[in-house]
């Protein structure tokens, strides 16, 4: 828990003191002899944002040691009090002010460490020390659990008075808040860091002035938990980070020894250390405090010398969990000896690749990895690797022709092979085993904007976004189609396609609904415009087809035709005498005075169903 949060009035920074909180507290036991109160951590872990390498590596870290805060469901998110204020977290300078949806624990530990340019690990370390949100919050629940994400990181929570108001919740813990008046609080990140930067770095007040590197400080602890520990302690500041954590948490004991047992237990070793037992054959890499087991091509791969890996005690292996198999980089290509199939790596799997996708790839096959069957069989294999999109291929015995979409093949026929313009020279022969291996969809569907049947059934398509589309007769002829220029393919084909919507008719064309008689439509870029008895009277409009209800509820409907301009109307609403001006499509509604000035006799104004007045777009209130 903390000592202080910052205020920032007219850009500068003040100092807030509060009294010495109290410390969650690791079982007792005698004090790991390795401890060094006046160097906690090194200033270059302290401020290393990138450890984890995003929001994805906090998640794995908090899912394999089992916390609370691995938890993404949305009645969790909420109980973590992410304010939906962008302006608020604007100026709490969060990175991401603009989501449209609420940030798991991680996602927002990590942009909590980009804003302030604190480690992230350093805040994980800081919420299990202060209230086991990593390795205690199992049995955490209701009440208990949201008093533990409220005062997350202990901030404002000083020994004897409780906690403050200003500070309760995950997010304002991370971020900082701002109090009634306006005035801005950092949150727990940024005082950490405002600690760092102060030039000669800021410790704890003694004697009523903050201490700084190289001082030598006295410090109560709060007793209990360790034997043989004294209630005061001295501590030299002998480093940027030491300053900034015992400002944070102005005890040795339980607190800051704590954040140096959980710190080096999960991150004594940094990212990429290489580590094995004595007479152990295995070697493991420490990536964002887990271990991963490192197989030997994968070494060479990465080039890794696996000779220079730190031999550990099987205390400190097992302090580090374990994480998935280390895999090469992407588009390593293996091969198990003596076999013929070559692999691919993409994200930690294998997948089965050609010589002509490894071409395509741009990977040399002189460069191909041994691998061991039983280090190959550590890793995921996954889906055979497709020709890239757009490819032509045939096999070797078989006329048939493919096109490579989505990563899928889609069978030629001859009616868009001939469409395609397909050459010789485009087909690429592969060997009969590599068509098989692939996954094969359907065909290659026509081209948009092409007409097609089927040989057995007279109904014509229009393709349109790779779906069909049922042509009408009526819309056949509006839109001037020709015979000639249907294409005949297999009712496989046919079905293939996915069926859309009724093909529409061309721009402007006017049509009623089941009858001559019935409801009034305009067809305009794919929407259709309701016209009224008044406007279609008013602009002489009748029907040019006939459609049946089943098809225009198919399309879109948009605002209805509305009157032409300079037209005046009113609804016949009892309770509303607005009346409009007709002006660029929309209806203008005209004050008195504007009614007055325009002198408007009552025989100009029309009268028109109350809801075909509310169906028109509605301007600006004309005034004069």
């Amino acid at each position: 828990m903390t000592h202080k949060s910052f205020k920032i009035i007219a850009a500068v920074f003040i100092f807030l003191f509060l009294a010495p909180p109290a410390f969650a507290q690791i079982p007792g036991g005698f004090v790991d002899p390795a401890f060094n109160p006046n160097l906690l951590i090194p200033d270059s872990a302290f401020s290393d944002t990138q450890t984890f390498g995003g929001a994805a590596g906090i998640q794995t870290f908090l899912q394999t040691k089992g916390s609370v805060l691995a938890n993404t469901t949305p009645a969790f998110l909420d109980m973590l009090k992410e304010p939906d204020v962008i302006l608020l977290k604007q100026g709490l300078d969060d990175p991401e002010p603009n989501l449209s949806q609420k940030r798991t624990a991680a996602q927002l530990i990590w942009d909590a460490s980009q804003s302030s340019g604190l480690n992230p690990q350093v805040i994980l370390v800081t919420l299990n020390k202060e209230q086991g949100l990593i390795t205690s919050s199992q049995s955490l629940s209701g009440g208990a659990l949201q008093t533990a994400l409220d005062h997350a990181m202990g901030f404002d929570c000083p020994d004897g008075t409780g906690c403050g108001n200003l500070f309760p919740g995950f997010y304002y813990q991370l971020f900082g808040n701002f109090d009634s008046s306006g005035n801005r609080y950092l949150g727990a990140a940024k005082s950490l860091m405002k600690s760092f930067t102060t030039p000669g770095g800021r410790g704890p007040d003694v004697n009523g002035s903050p201490s700084q590197v190289g001082q030598m400080i006295t410090l109560q602890n709060t007793m209990g938990g360790y034997t043989g520990i004294l209630p005061v302690q001295s501590v030299q500041l002998s480093n940027l980070a030491t300053a900034a954590l015992y400002r944070f948490t102005p005890h040795i004991f339980n607190g800051n020894y704590n954040f140096w047992l959980y710190f080096t237990s999960w991150f004594k070793y940094p990212n990429g250390t290489l580590l094995k037992l004595a007479n152990a054959t295995d070697t493991y890499i420490i990536q964002n405090g887990l271990k991963q087991l490192v197989p030997p091509f994968v070494a060479q791969a990465r080039d890794l010398n696996l000779a220079s890996a730190i031999t550990i005690s099987p205390t400190e292996f097992t302090n580090y969990q374990t994480d998935v198999v280390l895999g090469p980089t992407d588009n390593t290509v293996v091969q198990v000896p003596g076999q013929t199939i070559e692999y691919v790596f993409i994200n930690n799997v294998a997948h089965q690749a050609s010589d002509l996708v490894i071409k395509q790839r741009g990977l040399a096959t002189s460069t191909i990895l041994s691998v061991a069957p039983t280090d190959l069989s550590l890793f995921t294999i996954g889906s055979v690797l497709p020709p890239n999109d757009g490819t032509i291929i045939r096999s070797t015995t078989n006329p048939a022709v493919y096109l490579v979409q989505n990563g899928q093949i889609k069978l030629f026929s001859a009616y868009t092979f001939a469409q395609h313009k397909v050459t010789g020279k485009q087909i690429v022969t592969v060997p009969d085993a590599e068509i098989a291996s692939y996954t094969q969809n359907g065909f290659v569907p026509p081209l948009d904007g092409s007409l097609v049947k089927a040989s057995n059934d007279p109904t014509i398509y229009l393709v349109s976004a790779g779906l069909k589309q049922p042509v009408l007769g009526d819309i056949f002829k509006n839109q001037g189609y020709s015979y000639r220029n249907v294409g005949v393919i297999s009712a496989d084909e046919i079905n293939a396609l996915p069926t859309g919507s009724y093909a529409p008719p061309k721009d402007v064309t006017f049509f009623a609904v089941d009858s001559k008689t019935g409801q009034l439509y305009d067809y305009k870029e794919g929407t259709i415009h309701a016209i009224s008895a008044f406007v279609a009277k008013q602009r002489g409009i009748t029907p040019d087809y006939v459609f049946s209800n089943n098809v225009v509820s198919q399309w879109y409907v948009g605002i209805p035709v509305p009157p032409r301009d300079g037209t005046i109307v009113e609804g016949d609403s009892p309770s509303d005498k607005t009346i409009y001006l007709v002006e660029n499509g929309q209806l203008d509604p005209l004050t008195y005075q504007a009614f007055v000035n325009r002198r408007i006799r009552q025989s100009q104004i029309n009268t028109l169903p109350e809801l075909e007045v509310l169906a028109y777009a509605k301007g600006n209130a004309i005034a004069k």
